[in-house]
């Protein structure tokens, strides 16, 4: 992932609006500061219920390096096992261990999972992200991250979002759909009044409709995924189209990277329908985004 080395310089400061949706701290992150246009913009257009076009669906799946678990041949394992190491080099943080037992764990060997990936009784901390790998059924109490046929990734303590936290999110993202200027599909309409957004990516998108505005195509989700939606694929800034051939992507990528955790994106990928960014998986992202903001 590049370096998110240049700091974007916010150009508002923080208003009151901002204040009720995201507490009244200051961040050093680029996004912070920016996220008061979005409210201000928001109580602008409220009573206007702006017309949204419906963009072009999004793609279903994306490839960007690992994370450096062990080759797989996939010679003795079942056709999931391998499948779901592959999606977690992609969508798991490092360090994440996976908890399994039995037939699973073995598929899992066979498949080429090291003990860097695969929980051994080692001692964990309490920031450290252990997921289970069942066969079957989601354990009673979890969030299902994943399914692979027969096989479900599980995360067995998933964060819960205290009220606050959900209240940021419902402010931010009715802001997104106030804007006059925010496009979005049906389905992405439909995530984004549900508020079921990862904190980090709506803060992201919260930004780019301030600035100037966005077209929000999809959220696309991996099949049987729980939990906040932590991919977008967006198809326009402002009137410009974004995609692959499209003049206006490259300046998308380049604030794109200029990002700060924990808002920038783990992945931006330019396909034909526009350009597709997500995150790694988070149990609390909604915690994640607090503690980074002061």
């Amino acid at each position: 992932m590049p370096t998110r080395s240049a700091r974007h310089r916010p150009r508002h400061r923080a208003v009151g609006p901002l204040r009720a949706a995201l507490g009244d701290r200051r961040a050093p992150f680029v996004l912070v500061g920016a996220l008061a246009a979005v409210l201000v913009a928001a109580a602008a257009t409220l009573v206007t219920g702006p017309e949204r076009s419906a963009p072009s669906s999004a793609p279903t799946a994306t490839t960007v390096p690992g994370t450096g678990s062990a080759p797989r041949t996939g010679t003795t394992a079942r056709p999931a096992a391998a499948a779901l190491l592959d999606w977690a080099d992609r969508e798991l943080p490092p360090g994440t261990q996976l908890r399994a037992e039995g037939d699973v764990r073995d598929d899992l060997r066979a498949a080429g999972a090291g003990d860097e990936l695969l929980a051994t009784g080692r001692p964990t901390g309490p920031d450290d992200l252990v997921l289970t790998v069942v066969e079957g059924s989601a354990e009673p109490g979890g969030r299902v991250v994943a399914r692979f046929d027969e096989l479900v990734l599980g995360d067995p303590s998933p964060g819960a979002p205290a009220r606050e936290h959900l209240e940021r999110r419902r402010a931010l993202a009715e802001a997104v759909l106030a804007n006059p200027t925010a496009r979005a599909g049906e389905q992405a309409a439909a995530v984004l009044r549900s508020a079921d957004v990862d904190m980090r990516l709506l803060s992201l998108l919260a930004v780019l409709t301030a600035r100037e505005g966005v077209g929000v195509a999809s959220f696309p989700r991996v099949e049987g995924a729980e939990g906040p939606a932590r991919a977008v694929l967006i198809d326009a800034v402002g009137s410009a189209p974004v995609g692959a051939g499209e003049a206006a992507t490259a300046e998308l990528r380049t604030w794109l990277e200029a990002q700060l955790p924990p808002f920038a994106p783990d992945r931006v990928e330019v396909v034909e329908e526009g350009v597709l960014l997500s995150y790694r998986y988070a149990s609390d992202p909604d915690a994640l985004v607090a503690e980074g903001t002061p």
